[in-house]
């Protein structure tokens, strides 16, 4: 009988030290997914951008400084209508895509009912510009309403 207990002892210590060593192991692994999901500190963010500035961009003139904010700005917005498959200016005329500075912002608004395949087909046909697709407000719509209206 004292030989199985023996054996039981051995086997627990066994069982004990297997059983330490898996919690250290986990707790190696919670304390590694932790350090990943934490963010750095602001205070080392600020400092390694404070050391990082290249030394031509505090040199730059305001002469410099000025140009790149003229162009940062945007240019004037060209506005127009797609209504019944002709394009019109702010002004109501018709108007043709030559007609328009390719330089500048492109807002085309159409009516809420316009088809996507309409609006895709629009889209190419502006490739080369800095387009905007917008809806018609009832206003704008009312206004094309009753100039076709007018021609009748």
């Amino acid at each position: 009988m004292q030989s199985i207990n023996s054996q039981d002892q051995s086997t627990q210590a066994m069982t004990e030290v297997a059983l330490a060593l898996s919690m250290a192991f986990f707790s190696l692994l919670l304390l590694a997914l932790v350090s990943i999901g934490v963010p750095e500190s602001t205070e080392k963010i600020t400092q390694d951008a404070q050391t990082t500035v290249p030394e031509f961009v505090l040199t730059e003139s305001s002469s410099a400084i000025q140009s790149a904010e003229d162009k940062k700005q945007p240019s004037d917005i060209q506005y127009i209508f797609y209504f019944e498959d002709k394009l019109y200016d702010k002004y109501l005329q018709e108007t043709q895509i030559k007609s328009l500075n390719n330089k500048q912002k492109l807002v085309v608004a159409m009516p809420m009912d316009t088809e996507i395949t309409q609006a895709l087909t629009l889209q190419r046909r502006f490739k080369n510009f800095d387009l905007a697709l917008s809806i018609m407000d009832s206003e704008w719509l009312a206004a094309f309403e009753s100039k076709i209206n007018a021609k009748m």
